[in-house]
């Protein structure tokens, strides 16, 4: 993402954000959820997500989307880590000496206005990780439209994208905020001309 000529596009955002996570596995085990915006075909950014205590994402996902929004992104694309189990399973296999059993998953959550109806799609890909040594599996659940509070953020977005407008100046204070708060932002050339930042940003 350092060179304009290699920045990936909308099309492959998923194998995208597969590779960076695979990234994070073969460093530390975990998956850094990341979150990537356009507009149309344009990239405006890609931003691993600050850390937050385990569930608290609604802020850190907030928190870029308001930079997202005045950038006029219209596809917008979330990935973050997670356990699935079979809902034969009477609960979850969770055991004090086994550990957690369930399958290690990367879930993408996806929004596309450019050229799709502007609801939430998302994509359950399965992992193992033994080292540093990732293994991907076939998509469990691959476009289907999905629900929750993320899914539901993105729509919002989206759908209520031509009201949150700004000037560039307060736009780069969000991107400068956005760094100071612990988000690693990596602007598309485009974006960065447009607010006077470097490409990548950091």
């Amino acid at each position: 993402m350092t060179e304009q000529s290699t920045a990936p596009g909308w099309h492959d955002v998923n194998d995208t954000l597969v590779a960076l996570a695979t990234g994070d596995l073969r460093r530390d085990g975990e998956v850094q959820p990341c979150m990537a915006a356009f507009a149309g075909d344009e990239l405006l950014f890609f931003a691993f997500l600050r850390s937050f205590a385990k569930g608290a994402y609604a802020d850190p996902i907030i928190e870029l989307l308001a930079l997202a929004a005045p950038l006029a992104a219209d596809r917008v694309a979330i990935s973050m880590g997670a356990r699935a189990w079979s809902l034969d399973d009477p609960i979850p296999p969770v055991l004090p000496d086994a550990g957690d059993l369930r399958q290690r998953v990367l879930v993408i959550t996806a929004v596309d206005a450019a050229t799709g109806d502007g609801r939430s799609t998302g994509t359950v890909i399965p992992f193992s990780c033994d080292g540093g040594a990732v293994r991907w599996s076939p998509p469990a659940v691959d476009g289907e439209h999905h629900e929750g509070w993320i899914c539901g953020a993105l729509e919002v977005l989206i759908s209520e994208r031509h009201r949150m407008t700004a000037g560039v100046s307060e736009i780069r204070r969000q991107a400068e905020r956005c760094e100071r708060l612990g988000h690693e932002l990596h602007l598309g050339a485009a974006a960065a001309d447009r607010l006077g930042l470097p490409a990548p940003y950091r």
